[in-house]
């Protein structure tokens, strides 16, 4: 009885496959960061890199499967593990897990924001990248769902209830109005406390806001 032809692995040769990846994955993410998404090219990634232009097609198919591969990246350089550390400590009063997801939020604006930024900017012309970005926005959503929905209640301010204190948080931790107010000359420091501030004011019952000052 014939068989099929084995597969082939050599150890070395997977090891410069992830090398290859990994160079193209950095110096796209560094040309994007500098040129945008709509001014850079495959063929200047591919040049930045030392490969032939067809690998980067070969690697990660075209532009866009490019730019989504650099989204892992944003949960691993914002440490998404200390975030729900932060958020799931006894005792943890809601102020504080206000002031944890804007540590978490400063985090990913400092780091992989350029990361966040490109799939913004991409998702207006291109449907991988906007599926990609709302998946991140969702993704959010559901964490702070999953936030609101624990409190006691009475916690949320009269009137306000999860879906808008959700919609609330859309805007404060929304990538465009981070960087709108930063390109205001604002620090992110103070970014995240002017967001904690507006979080707690706007979604916080004063009684509860009062207890935990």
């Amino acid at each position: 009885m014939g068989q099929g032809k084995r597969a082939y692995s050599s150890p070395r040769r997977e090891a410069q496959a992830r090398e290859t990846r990994a160079r193209l994955a950095a110096e796209a993410r560094r040309l994007f960061a500098e040129k945008g998404w709509a001014k850079t090219t495959l063929k200047e990634v591919a040049k930045a890199a030392g490969v032939a232009e067809p690998t980067v097609y070969a690697v990660f198919g075209n532009k866009a499967g490019l730019a989504t591969a650099l989204v892992d990246l944003v949960d691993e350089e914002a440490d998404v593990p200390t975030l729900v550390a932060e958020l799931q400590a006894s005792d943890v009063s809601p102020r504080q897990q206000i002031e944890a997801m804007a540590r978490h939020r400063r985090r990913m604006f400092d780091g992989p924001g350029d990361i966040v930024g490109l799939l913004y900017e991409g998702s207006l012309t291109n449907d991988m990248l906007a599926a990609a970005y709302r998946d991140g926005e969702q993704r959010g959503d559901d964490g702070r769902r999953r936030i609101f929905s624990s409190w006691p209640a009475g916690t949320l301010r009269e009137g306000i209830d999860v879906d808008a204190a959700c919609d609330v948080c859309s805007l404060a931790f929304g990538h465009e109005t981070w960087l709108h107010l930063a390109n205001r000359g604002w620090s992110s420091e103070r970014i995240a406390q002017w967001v904690v501030d507006l979080l707690c004011r706007e979604l916080v019952n004063d009684e509860v806001g009062a207890a935990e000052s």
